[in-house]
């Protein structure tokens, strides 16, 4: 399974984040931080995906979202290495951020 780094820049409204939640429901999400900055707000997001054909379609759903979105590989690091996702299909709202 591959570890991957995402980072949206999206509106900080309610239809924005809900989409973000459908986009990355279903996907086990490693960690997942929101920065407000005035009307936009940044989210940087790590998802594990057992097969990488799924990140083509996760790309897509994110850029209909938002125009800024980048993705780098992460190597995953000892901590996570025995660790577990903080969520597997839950909604991204209920998540810690």
């Amino acid at each position: 399974m591959s570890l991957w780094r995402i980072r949206i820049t999206m509106s900080d409204d309610p239809n924005s984040q809900a989409l973000l939640s459908e986009a990355l429901a279903g996907q086990r999400v490693w960690a997942l931080l929101m920065s407000p900055r005035q009307t936009e707000i940044t989210g940087d997001v790590i998802i594990e995906l057992p097969r990488d054909d799924g990140l083509g379609a996760l790309l897509s759903e994110l850029h209909m979202i938002s125009p800024q979105v980048f993705v780098s590989s992460v190597d995953r690091p000892p901590s996570l290495a025995a660790a577990r996702p903080l969520r597997t299909g839950a909604p991204a709202a209920a998540l810690p951020g």
